[in-house]
């Protein structure tokens, strides 16, 4: 349905300008691709500047519209922001005042800018200069403007900054290179998504942030300047990403100086003076923000930016579901499902790892091997249930046990092992007292109102110097042997 606006024009009130969408400024003329005025508004200065105003002062393209002369008679204010000019050091002149090169006005004048041109709208890339002489690339759709009886009344051009096709393009092939890697790990490949685009964006600082609350955790990062690490906490309320997760969407600032942020205080304590950030999403929830900054304004940026911010977000947000997802099935495969405790291919890469450690360091290293006293006469007794319940009793136990720096693992049926990392003899007996003690008051209830209780029976070995993994595992089974004969319910070494 078209959008009507009028021409406060005394005495012609009746004239009305027919915006057909926001796609495009006039009426679109469906035989040429120019776009067109109504029949009364013969020349481009017959459109109210108000009117112009309410059509493009949002729009975040860069929109410029010239008379026949290619005098400039009407800037947006991101045109005002994309080349530094104040739109009265603009209103009245040539539109060359926008081009680097002399050549390419002429060029555009003889291909598109002139009133007998019959090219439909396009678009292309051209050099333009800002105030001050500062040369970028823009891409620009630029068209005549003509009434309804094919007369021209003007042209229109909307600029956006775009870097090179061959800058894109390049680093498209990156991000493809580094997502399809079968040698990197996931978090390389996240880190070195954030340096391809830092490189895009010739930025310092790029984060791949978790946001939890009010905390804004750094998950990855890189800093040329090294300032900001890792698993650093900031309050989301004192950075711009605050901002891209409240409106969901890509947001980008290209001279916070000089803008409504400039009171802002991530400005405030950081000086960062550009930015782009998008959320992250992980099972359709944000999950933080992917964002580049810069301690230096830059360019305004531009819509392929954004799209390719959003490319890489998505991309990074993928990378995070898979990663997840291989560590919960490699999880999976190291943990015993009836107790939850590492299985016995987890205890024996955890006990390799640790003597190894040992070996090189002069460290301790003592290992606890554990069995449940009568087990086989739960079972027999109360049913597998019951044999099940005891070892999920036992398992609770365990886990509530010890330094963080102990492991405890099911190797099979009621055997475990308890790995101490950096502890003595004495400490290791003093543990597995203290495991036989708490477990002496535990009660286990069935379901059909039977009762009944168990103990332990541990064998215990210090790691001897150049010792290997079977031999260490040997020597504490045959202390545990000793346990058991010797009555159960005890500790051996």
């Amino acid at each position: 349905m078209p959008i009507t606006y009028c021409k406060p024009k005394a005495g012609h009130a009746d004239d009305q300008v027919s915006i057909q969408g926001l796609s495009m400024t006039m009426e679109e003329n469906p035989g040429g691709g120019s776009w067109v005025l109504p029949e009364r508004l013969q020349s481009i200065d017959s459109i109210c500047p108000s009117l112009l105003t309410q059509i493009f002062d949002n729009f975040t393209e860069a929109v410029v519209v010239a008379d026949v002369h290619r005098r400039i008679i009407y800037v947006n204010q991101a045109m005002e922001a994309l080349f530094g000019y104040a739109q009265q050091e603009l209103l009245g002149r040539e539109t060359s005042i926008l081009y680097a090169d002399e050549e390419d006005f002429r060029e555009q004048g003889r291909q598109c800018f002139n009133i007998d041109s019959q090219v439909a709208t396009g678009s292309y890339r051209v050099a333009y200069r800002r105030w001050g002489g500062q040369r970028f690339l823009g891409l620009t759709t630029g068209a005549v403007m003509r009434s309804r009886n094919g007369g021209p009344a003007g042209f229109i051009g909307i600029i956006r900054p775009a870097r090179s096709s061959d800058t894109s393009l390049e680093t498209l092939q990156k991000v493809h290179t580094i997502t399809s890697d079968f040698i990197l790990t996931h978090g390389q490949k996240i880190a070195s998504l954030l340096r391809i685009g830092m490189q895009h964006f010739g930025f310092e600082i790029a984060i791949l942030s978790r946001v939890v609350g009010n905390d804004y955790i750094v998950e990855y990062c890189v800093d040329y300047k090294n300032e900001i690490k890792p698993s650093a906490c900031f309050e989301l309320s004192g950075t711009y990403c605050e901002r891209t997760l409240e409106l969901n969407k890509t947001l980008g600032f290209c001279y916070v100086g000089k803008s409504e942020l400039q009171r802002h205080p991530c400005y405030l304590n950081t000086q960062l003076e550009s930015y782009i950030g998008s959320p992250v999403c992980f099972n359709g929830e944000n999950y933080g923000t992917l964002n580049f900054s810069s301690h230096s304004p830059t360019e305004p940026f531009s819509r392929d930016d954004y799209i390719f911010m959003r490319l890489l977000a998505d991309t990074i947000s993928y990378l995070l579901y898979k990663k997840m997802f291989e560590e919960e099935v490699l999880a999976q495969a190291k943990t015993d499902e009836l107790t939850g405790l590492p299985n016995r291919r987890a205890v024996c890469e955890r006990l390799n790892d640790t003597l190894d450690i040992a070996s090189r360091s002069g460290f301790y290293l003592t290992v606890l091997s554990l069995d449940l006293d009568h087990f086989k006469t739960i079972n027999d007794r109360w049913g597998h249930s019951a044999g099940d319940a005891a070892l999920m009793a036992f398992a609770g136990l365990v886990g509530r046990l010890g330094r963080r720096t102990d492991f405890c693992g099911r190797l099979g049926g009621d055997e475990f092992l308890f790995v101490l990392p950096g502890a003595s003899l004495e400490d290791a007996k003093t543990l597995g007292n203290q495991l036989r003690h708490r477990l002496s008051e535990i009660v286990v209830e069935l379901k059909g109102g039977d009762t009944f209780s168990f103990s332990v029976s541990l064998g215990v070995a210090m790691h001897h110097p150049g010792e290997s993994a079977q031999t260490l595992l040997q020597r504490a089974d045959e202390a545990l042997y000793r346990a058991k004969q010797g009555g159960r319910d005890r500790l051996c070494e």
